[in-house]
C-alpha cells in the first residue's frame, strides 16, 4: 500500500500532540509494510531543521517539505475581512507549495492520500487533479468548535465579534470540504457522531494510539507533593485553562500550607508565567523528557475550558499510570469513567476538592492511575490501530472509481 500523508507541520520530533499522532500513524503503517511518503508544511511557527532529525522512523520514509510563512499578520488579517475566506485556513496555502505537490504526484502514484488536519485541505484540488488515490481526511479535532467556545468565553466586544467571524467562516469551510473526501477519520466517537450528522457515511473513529512499550513507568516519583501541567503554551485554550487554574484554584491550595507544589512545563511559555514563579509554583519551561516530567508528578491536571478533539497528553499520562484531574472538555472523546480512571472537575470548587482528595488519600491516586493504564491498553494500542487503519484503506481501494 502506497500512502501519502500531508501534514501542517513536520511531525519530528514527536514532542507534541499533533506530532505524536502523525508520528505513530507513520510507524504503524511502516510496521504493516506500507510505502509511506510524508509531505509537510514547514511553517515559521513550528519550524524544524530537518537535517537535525534523529529518528529511525524518519529514515524509513520518503520526505518532502515546503517552507511556508503562516504567521498572523495584521495587514493580511484586515484585508481578509473583505473576503469570504477563512483566515485560519488561508495562512497555510501557497501556490508554490501546490506546484511542488503537483510535480510529486506526476512522478509518483499513491493508493491513499491522507490529509492530517484541516489546514492542509486547501491542497485537495491539487491532489484530485493529479492523482486517482483515495482521499482520507484525518480530523484531529472539530476546528470551528474550538473557536466557537473561545468566542463564547470572550468578554471584550470587538475581539468577541472578530472571533465569531473566524468561527463562522471556519465552520462554513469545514462543512463544505468534508463532502469531498472518500472517508473521514475522527479522533473520538463524539466527533464521529458529529461528522455523520453532516451526512458523511464513511466515518471511522481512530483515537490517539501509543506504542505502549515506550510507556513503561520506570521513573522516580517526586519526594514532594507535586501537581504537574504540561502543554504547548502557544495554543490559546491551554493559556485560557491555565490562567483559570492559577487565578481561581491554585491560591486556595497555597493557603492550605500543605507543601503542595505546582510544576509547569511546555514549549513557548510566556514570560509572564516565569514572573509568577515562587517556592510553590515552579515554571520549568521546555523539558527534554516529557514522560519523565509527567511520571515525576503525583497528580497531573488538564484544566481545559475550550478546545476540541482528544488531548494526547492525557492519553500519555494515563499510559504512565498517572492520576489525572481534568475538565470534561479536556477529557472529551475519551471513553473514561469518572472516579475509576480519571477525576473530572468542571468548577473551581470541584477542582479544589479533587486535589484535596488526591493528597489525603494515597490509595485513590494509585487506583485512578491503575485504571488509567488499563483504559489505554484497551482503547489506545498502536498495533491494533494500524491493523484497523489498513482495513479501511483496503476497503476504499477495493472500490471502483
Amino acid at each position: 500500500m502506497r500512502v501519502l500523508l500531508l501534514t501542517n507541520r513536520v511531525p519530528f520530533p514527536a514532542d507534541g500532540g499533533y506530532a505524536i499522532v502523525v508520528h505513530n500513524t507513520v510507524q504503524a503503517l511502516l510496521d504493516l509494510g506500507c510505502d509511506v511518503t510524508l509531505f509537510s508544511l514547514n511553517t515559521t511557527k513550528h519550524y524544524i531543521n530537518t537535517s537535525e532529525i534523529d529518528d529511525p522512523v524518519f529514515q524509513k520514509i520518503k520526505f518532502h517539505q515546503y517552507k511556508i510563512d503562516n504567521r498572523v499578520k495584521a495587514g493580511r488579517a484586515f484585508l481578509n475581512l473583505f473576503t469570504r475566506k477563512s483566515y485560519n485556513i488561508s495562512r497555510f496555502f501557497h501556490p508554490g507549495c501546490a506546484s511542488r505537490l503537483g510535480h510529486i504526484l506526476k512522478r509518483e502514484s499513491f493508493d491513499v492520500v491522507q490529509f492530517e488536519g484541516l489546514q492542509v485541505t486547501p491542497y485537495l484540488s491539487v491532489i484530485k487533479a493529479n492523482s486517482k488515490a483515495k482521499l482520507v481526511y484525518r480530523a484531529h479535532n472539530i476546528e470551528h468548535q474550538i473557536w466557537k467556545r473561545l468566542t463564547i468565553k470572550e468578554n471584550f466586544l470587538i475581539r468577541k465579534l472578530y472571533l465569531h467571524l473566524l468561527s463562522k467562516r471556519l465552520k462554513s469551510f469545514e462543512y463544505n470540504i468534508l463532502k469531498k473526501f472518500d472517508a473521514v477519520l475522527s479522533i473520538s466517537f463524539v466527533d464521529e457522531h458529529f461528522f455523520k450528522s453532516l451526512g458523511h457515511s464513511r466515518v471511522y473513529t481512530f483515537p490517539v494510539s501509543l506504542n505502549l512499550e515506550n510507556y513503561q513507568n520506570h521513573y522516580k516519583l517526586s519526594p514532594h507533593k507535586s501537581i504537574g501541567y504540561i502543554g504547548s503554551m502557544d495554543w490559546r485554550p491551554n493559556i485560557e485553562g491555565l490562567d483559570w487554574f492559577l487565578e481561581r484554584v491554585w491560591p486556595n491550595i497555597v493557603q492550605l500550607g500543605s507543601g503542595i507544589t505546582f510544576h509547569l512545563a511546555g514549549k513557548r511559555i510566556p514570560e509572564t508565567y516565569f514572573g509568577l514563579a515562587d517556592e510553590h509554583f515552579i515554571c520549568e519551561g521546555p523539558v527534554d523528557n516529557a514522560k519523565e516530567f509527567i511520571a515525576r508528578q503525583h497528580v497531573i491536571i488538564v484544566p481545559l475550558l475550550s478546545g476540541s478533539g482528544m488531548r494526547v497528553k492525557i492519553i500519555e499520562a494515563m499510559a504512565l499510570g498517572k492520576c489525572i484531574i481534568a475538565t470534561s472538555i479536556a477529557a472529551e472523546g475519551i471513553a473514561y469513567h469518572h472516579d475509576r480512571d480519571i477525576l473530572i472537575a468542571d468548577s473551581t470548587d470541584h477542582f479544589y476538592k479533587q486535589i484535596l482528595r488526591c493528597f489525603t488519600d494515597r490509595n485513590l491516586v494509585n487506583r485512578i492511575g491503575e485504571g488509567a493504564r488499563k483504559l489505554v491498553e484497551r482503547n489506545h494500542n498502536q498495533k491494533l490501530y494500524g491493523e484497523k487503519l489498513m482495513k479501511v484503506y483496503e476497503s476504499l481501494t477495493a472500490q471502483e472509481g
